[in-house]
């Protein structure tokens, strides 16, 4: 896959940044970066495509980017337009924790899960609370105050077990800005009309190329076919429906895109291994097993 080049300033006097995002809803562009990041998602919920990985991201949910991993976050939006991103986003470069002092023993925990991050993690996060103090801690601190509060946000993150890996290790991109407009084109274009029909032709329109060179380019650059990414898009979704709102599974197959009953429930089969009401029976069960 192919991504923008984004440079993230840091200041002179600065090691490594974090900032606050607390603005309305904003729709990133596909992008990466030398740093390596990690986002505390403190409000809003949407999808993400980090790598070739696609899939929803909700409230606390914590993720690590390794260095120049594209991704996209795209939130979801309200007709009463309050829908508001909180995040907090640190980023750092791959140099900061140096070679050798990753090679301390006490260090294995840090340089596994730096190691995995070239993947991309996300983090199902159960002690909001004491996220937001961290990183809350770090965004306020200044000197080398700075450094411990890293270390107190990545030990907090070695120590959560509840992650996933994301994208998948095949994974690996060269960058042209032709590809990255043309990519970012593709994802924007069918995350804003998933929940009606999207047809090859009109999806290649969007990429400017016939519908032959469109499926072997989109095959090349994502590792899946169109038709894939698309199923997955709408899949994740129909998750979120299931879990967020009162519609019943009919009224969902409909909303996410699916023109009848019978291929929503085989592909949320296929895709999540588990039929519709399975996936809610086990949604609610964890659910009370946490409120215990």
């Amino acid at each position: 896959m192919k991504a923008q080049l984004l440079k993230i300033s840091n200041k002179i006097e600065q090691s490594f940044s974090i900032r606050h995002d607390e603005v309305p809803v904003y729709h990133n562009r596909w992008h990466y970066h030398p740093e390596i990041e990690i986002i505390l998602i403190r409000k809003g919920k949407g999808t993400f495509i980090i790598g070739d990985a696609v899939a929803p991201f909700e409230e606390n949910d914590i993720f690590m980017l390794g260095s120049n991993l594209p991704h996209l976050f795209r939130y979801d939006t309200t007709e009463e337009e309050q829908n508001y991103s909180d995040a907090y986003v640190i980023h750092f470069l791959p140099t900061f924790f140096s070679s050798e002092f990753l090679s301390f023993p006490e260090m294995k925990s840090v340089r596994d899960i730096i190691s995995k991050a070239a993947r991309g993690i996300q983090i199902k996060n159960n002690n909001s609370r004491y996220s937001t103090k961290l990183f809350e801690s770090l965004h306020e601190s200044e000197g080398f105050h700075r450094i411990i509060k890293l270390f107190n946000v990545m030990s907090h993150i070695t120590e959560n077990n509840d992650n996933t890996l994301l994208s998948s290790l095949g994974f690996s991109q060269t960058y042209d800005s032709i590809d990255s407009e043309r990519l970012d084109n593709i994802y924007q274009y069918v995350l804003s009309n998933f929940d009606r029909e999207i047809s090859l032709e009109e999806i290649s329109n969007v990429a400017n190329l016939s519908v032959n060179s469109f499926c072997r380019y989109f095959k090349t650059k994502t590792n899946k076919t169109f038709t894939n990414f698309l199923l997955e898009i709408r899949i994740g979704h129909a998750c979120k429906l299931l879990l967020e709102t009162d519609l019943n599974i009919s009224q969902i197959c409909f909303e996410c895109g699916f023109n009848n009953l019978s291929n929503f429930n085989r592909y949320f089969k296929k895709f999540v291994q588990k039929t519709p009401t399975e996936y809610l029976k086990n949604a609610n069960k964890k659910s009370a097993v946490q409120a215990v």
